[in-house]
């Protein structure tokens, strides 16, 4: 019975340094929401270890020792001088993520990969001042729209209304690049019935992932 609990106690107290050889996050902390495409990753470590790598996943699926299947990173940092905070130098888009840190112990050399933490980048939409131009001889008007954002993709839409019934509505879906503007025209062409010059109301709308943004101007009539 002793030998028994002495076992118990001694397979107990490998499994405590084992849980304590790791990094532990501080940020961002375990669920958190991060607001920024850039996040600043912090951490602190064990007496005698030392930061290797640290990975960002899209999926919390680690081998049997503990790292990130390769195809599921989405970026990555290796380190040389035992770093504790490290930010990715290239956008995350929107999504939920999962990062761990790799280390090692400076005297055995024995690695360890933290528990994955799971964060999330909510989606982030910016309406770029919208360009509108009107050809008075050919009676039609474009409606250029404008955007940042951190998605992969996003649906733009516009509507011309004329006393709050509307008139022509058009949407399309486009790609985007992270980090860099995204645009697309729409043109409408004006009906007979329609005088112009006359006073319209012009909604435009950026959809994403829950996210959206509208904004809405006087347009007249080409």
């Amino acid at each position: 019975m002793r030998y028994r609990l002495a076992a118990l106690v001694a397979v107990a107290g490998i499994a405590t340094g084992a849980a304590l050889a790791v990094a532990t996050p501080v940020t961002a902390q375990p669920g958190a929401v991060v607001t920024t495409s850039h996040p600043l990753f912090t951490w602190t470590l064990p007496a005698n270890e030392q930061s290797d790598a640290l990975y960002i996943a899209d999926t919390p699926h680690t081998t049997p020792e503990g790292k990130f299947y390769d195809e599921n990173v989405v970026d990555l940092g290796i380190f040389t001088n035992n770093e504790r905070q490290w930010s990715p130098p290239s956008p995350l888009y929107a999504g939920a993520y999962w990062w761990l840190v790799w280390s090692h112990d400076a005297n055995t050399f024995q690695s360890y990969y933290s528990a994955p933490t799971a964060f999330t980048i909510p989606a982030a939409l910016t309406l770029l001042p919208v360009k509108t131009h009107r050809y008075l001889n050919l009676h039609w008007l474009d409606v250029s729209v404008r955007w940042r954002a951190n998605v992969h993709g996003l649906t733009a839409k516009v509507r011309l209304l004329r006393r709050g019934r509307t008139l022509w509505a058009r949407s399309e879906s486009e790609d985007n690049l992270i980090g860099s503007p995204g645009s697309t025209t729409f043109t409408w062409y004006r009906p007979r019935r329609i005088k112009q010059g006359t006073r319209l109301t012009l909604r435009v709308s950026l959809l994403a992932s829950g996210a959206k943004k509208t904004r809405a101007f006087v347009a007249r009539a080409p």
